[in-house]
């Protein structure tokens, strides 16, 4: 499989581990209280456990990713989770997105063309 497309796997289930973890909090609630009771019910909410299960397999695509290319090329598409996870926010939760975050989104894409071009 291609590097790119295994990076970008990797992106796409890290951001919708970031989707899960929110929902699984908006579920929670404030956490007001770090106990270890309070800690152990938000890691057993099922949305949070999903998100972590998400990470998890986020984590297995960037360690192919990053066997098979330079840590130097692989890390900065990181900053691709943040675009997808504005984009995320606006479907999911229905986010407001301004045109700073729009501006940045765009900055961080020209960016990351740059990066693919080189590599």
């Amino acid at each position: 499989m291609d590097t790119l497309l295994i990076i970008l796997i990797a992106i796409v289930f890290s951001a919708l581990g970031q989707v899960a973890l929110k929902n699984g909090m908006l579920h929670f609630g404030a956490v007001n209280d770090l106990s270890i009771q309070g800690i152990i019910s938000m890691f057993l909410n099922p949305y949070v456990l999903g998100g972590l299960c998400l990470y998890g397999i986020s984590t297995i695509f960037w360690l192919v990713a990053l066997s098979q290319k330079d840590l130097s090329y692989v890390y900065p598409f990181v900053a691709l989770t943040i675009c997808l996870v504005l984009v995320f926010s606006k479907y999911f939760f229905n986010e407001q997105i301004g045109p700073y975050r729009f501006a940045g989104i765009i900055v961080i894409i020209c960016g990351l063309a740059l990066l693919i071009k080189s590599g």
